[in-house]
């Protein structure tokens, strides 16, 4: 089965701001670190392998001097002087013969010793990491341990394959035998020691409190943005934000500002604009109507009142909606399950099928004579083209649903979002005789996008009409 791992990414990787320049920053911390730590050891382990190396020359030129110049009975005290943990040093009747011959090194000895050509230096250097070294090798180690395994420091030394070799090789005596040695370097102790660690850890938490510091600070205006934002879809009135931290986001803050005030002064000249134009208009309709009321009695006379009285009510729709508009109500914390509770009462009260079941208590922020409007619209269509209404709340994680229900015809499926546009009517259930202009679902629908939600209309699977109005939380 294969992985996506873009979305298992997404699903598991920090989100915030914060969380995600944090984790950047220690994941750059650490990786530095390791890198630093990894050419430290290069170029130190490269530094000691050529000190190493340039004392155990020294060291083996001396040695073979003494020899050279002592009785043989002397050989075994001055070899047993001169070894260290770095450099083993044996005489053997046999060279240890490396595979390979370093021949600077070895000219670097002869000049040391002033060694003739007929004696032979055989110097290799290698280094044995990931395998063990010739026998020869490990026989003369072997030998140089006393009968307990330890070594001078009272310790179990480390085996062959956890030491490396920087030189080693044969040096031909005077009297015929040979001088074996071994430049050896203990391995270092691992990166990661404790010390190491907590190191990395004080620095990383000093950082991270620093960033978090900064991030926040940063952040502060961001998350008093996105709060704003929200307010400002839902129709609430709130002031300007203070344009501060760093340059950036002050400029997204003054931003914000402007186009807040632009949206604010647009709203309102339309909504006056038209205001204006629907109040206009009904000075001459109702010059029109009189002039109608002369006219003799007839079918033209009466279609031309109807047509009046058509223009009429849709100017008072539009009147009122501008009207509401203009007078802004300020939102304020309302309990949703009685402001239903209150409007199907006064439904049931004048005689009217309406029914609510909503319980306990939900309490939102909204604007509650235009929310109860809305909800006045959807029930009166119910009950105008269905005889009956049912009003029921429910609350999820992220929104509360207001739904209203009527068991009526219902409407097309193709016509469901039809409906919303203005004046416009089915012609089956919605004629022109009723009073009704089109305009309260575009209404209806407009009051609640102000409030940041949505009005949907469906057809209920057992017959008629859902409308569900979704309101974020």
């Amino acid at each position: 089965m294969s992985t996506d791992f873009p979305a298992l990414w997404r699903r598991w990787s920090p989100q915030s701001i914060t969380a995600q320049i944090l984790l950047l920053a220690l994941a750059g911390l650490i990786l530095a670190q390791v890198l630093g730590l990894q050419i430290y050891r290069s170029e130190r382990d490269e530094a000691l392998g050529l000190v190493n190396s340039r004392n155990a020359m020294i060291r083996l030129s001396s040695v073979v001097r003494l020899l050279s110049s002592s009785p043989p009975e002397l050989h075994e005290e001055i070899l047993r002087a001169s070894r260290s943990e770095t450099l083993m040093m044996r005489i053997q009747d046999v060279p240890l013969s490396p595979s390979e011959h370093n021949q600077q090194y070895e000219d670097v000895l002869r000049r040391l010793l002033d060694y003739p050509n007929n004696l032979s230096v055989q110097i290799s250097a290698e280094r044995v990491r990931d395998q063990l070294p010739p026998t020869m090798f490990q026989q003369m180690h072997q030998q140089m341990r006393d009968g307990q395994g330890h070594n001078r420091t009272g310790l179990p030394p480390p085996p062959f394959w956890q030491r490396d070799v920087r030189l080693y090789g044969s040096v031909e005596l005077l009297d015929g035998r040979w001088l074996n040695f071994s430049s050896l370097a203990d391995r270092e102790p691992p990166t990661w020691s404790l010390s190491s660690l907590l190191s990395l850890l004080l620095v990383a938490l000093l950082i991270g409190a620093v960033l978090v510091v900064l991030l926040r600070r940063i952040t502060r205006p961001l998350k008093l943005l996105v709060q704003q934002a929200e307010q400002f879809g839902r129709g609430a009135a709130i002031p300007p934000l203070s344009e501060s931290g760093p340059l950036e986001v002050a400029e997204t803050l003054a931003a914000f500002n402007r186009m807040q005030l632009r949206l604010n002064r647009f709203v309102q000249d339309r909504t006056q604009m038209l205001a204006a134009i629907s109040h206009d208009l009904r000075t001459p309709l109702t010059s029109l109507r009189l002039r109608c009321e002369f006219l003799p009695d007839g079918e033209d006379r009466d279609r031309m009142l109807q047509t009046l009285a058509q223009m009429e009510s849709m100017l008072h729709a539009t009147l009122s909606f501008a009207r509401d508009e203009h007078q802004g109500e300020e939102n304020r914390n309302v309990d949703l399950v009685s402001l239903l509770h209150s409007l199907c009462d006064d439904y049931e009260d004048n005689g009217q099928p309406v029914e609510c079941y909503a319980e306990g208590k939900r309490v939102y922020q909204c604007r509650p004579e235009v929310l109860r409007r809305v909800l006045q619209n959807l029930i009166n269509n119910a009950l105008k083209y269905a005889g009956d209404a049912e009003v029921s709340l429910e609350s999820t994680a992220t929104a509360i649903l207001i739904r209203v229900r009527d068991h009526g015809e219902g409407i097309p499926d193709d016509q469901l979002e039809a409906v919303f546009k203005p004046f416009f009517r089915l012609d089956t259930a919605r004629n022109t005789e009723d009073g009704s202009v089109g305009l309260g679902l575009a209404i209806a629908r407009t009051l609640i996008h102000q409030h940041g939600g949505e009005l949907r209309l469906s057809n209920a699977p057992d017959g008629g009409l859902l409308a569900e109005i979704q309101l974020p939380l």
